[in-house]
């Protein structure tokens, strides 16, 4: 297989484990929008033989479709900030192509078109063995409220390999910050506020994943940065011991060995799916905040991740209010 950026390649190996068993063997089809009629279609029969189902996975920029098969949508990469305005300016422009899809993987997709809603049935495909785990640099915490530049660089410098002993809090807080995210600014007041509340906690932690906006370390960083700063509170302008950004995803491992010491904190742009069930059956607390679009989660919204993280108490929604505080409500 080709070379993919890594988020697409997450994606297609995830289909992939999921559907190995299949007695069929998988195709790939590339550009299947050149197959629309004619002999190129019939060519494209042929090939497929007796396959009836089609994976669209899409960054979100468009959504291709194959003429005669069940259609299924995978989007990834909708963290990035682009692609998520983009699959919500085509979800305006081209309702029905989502409406054309028998079901979604992994996501909750739905408009209102004409009236009526469009939301495919949802179904949930998890890894069953943890993604191998890449290499993670821990970066104590500071701001600059009047830069974020010489934030990044005085973090940085202080960047380590191994970073803080977990196994030393009594609270560990896992936040995997997207760049959708970190434009939401309800969603980093949110962040702004577990970032004051843990400065002076000494026997809590909150692990802050930055966005994967680009390669570039301090661009992502400043990227994260700058929607706490906006959020506009007086925090601590020193380096923290307990509060750290990581440079990728922390690994399966090290955040199963915590069990009932962690919680996570997600946005919906987030991609679950980068972990295991097993993972969020054995952590304390699981709360999704909703995309700025949503003030209350569809059922077929609250099936999927009810599936994905379980029952309450250790999974809640966080309900977006029009004014004031963020609040919890049972899926």
């Amino acid at each position: 297989m080709p070379l993919l950026a890594p988020d697409l390649r997450m994606a297609v190996d995830l289909v992939l484990s999921t559907y190995a068993d299949r007695a069929a063997p998988m195709r790939c089809v590339v550009r299947p929008e050149i197959f629309t009629h004619g002999k190129a279609l019939d060519w494209l029969r042929e090939k497929l033989g007796d396959v009836t189902d089609h994976i669209n996975i899409s960054d979100g920029t468009t959504i291709k479709l194959i003429p005669g098969v069940r259609n299924h949508l995978f989007t990834y990469g909708l963290h990035s900030h682009r692609r998520h305005l983009d699959f919500k300016k085509l979800m305006r422009r081209a309702p029905e192509l989502l409406g054309q899809c028998q079901s979604q993987l992994n996501s909750f997709h739905r408009i209102v078109s004409q009236g009526l809603a469009v939301e495919p049935a949802a179904t949930l495909i998890l890894p069953a063995t943890p993604v191998p785990a890449t290499t993670v640099w821990f970066y104590g915490f500071y701001l600059n409220p009047h830069s974020c530049e010489d934030s990044a660089e005085h973090m940085l410098n202080w960047g380590e390999f191994e970073g803080p002993k977990l196994v030393d809090f009594d609270r560990v807080t896992y936040i995997p910050l997207t760049e959708s995210a970190a434009r939401d600014a309800s969603f980093q007041r949110l962040v702004a506020e577990t970032i004051a509340n843990t400065y002076f906690d000494p026997k809590s932690c909150l692990l802050i994943r930055l966005p994967l906006a680009g390669t570039e370390l301090t661009a992502r960083m400043r990227v994260g940065l700058e929607g706490i700063r906006t959020a506009g509170l007086n925090l601590p302008q020193a380096r923290s011991k307990n509060i750290f950004l990581l440079g990728e995803d922390l690994s399966e491992d090290s955040l199963a060995s915590l069990e009932s010491r962690l919680s996570f904190v997600l946005h919906q742009t987030f991609e679950y799916w980068r972990y295991t069930r097993s993972l969020y059956q054995a952590a304390d607390k699981i709360i999704v905040f909703l995309d700025q679009d949503w003030r209350r989660p569809s059922e077929t919204a609250k099936r999927l991740l009810r599936d994905a993280f379980g029952q309450t108490p250790r999974f809640t929604l966080g309900l977006r209010p029009p004014e004031g505080e963020w609040t919890a409500d049972p899926p």
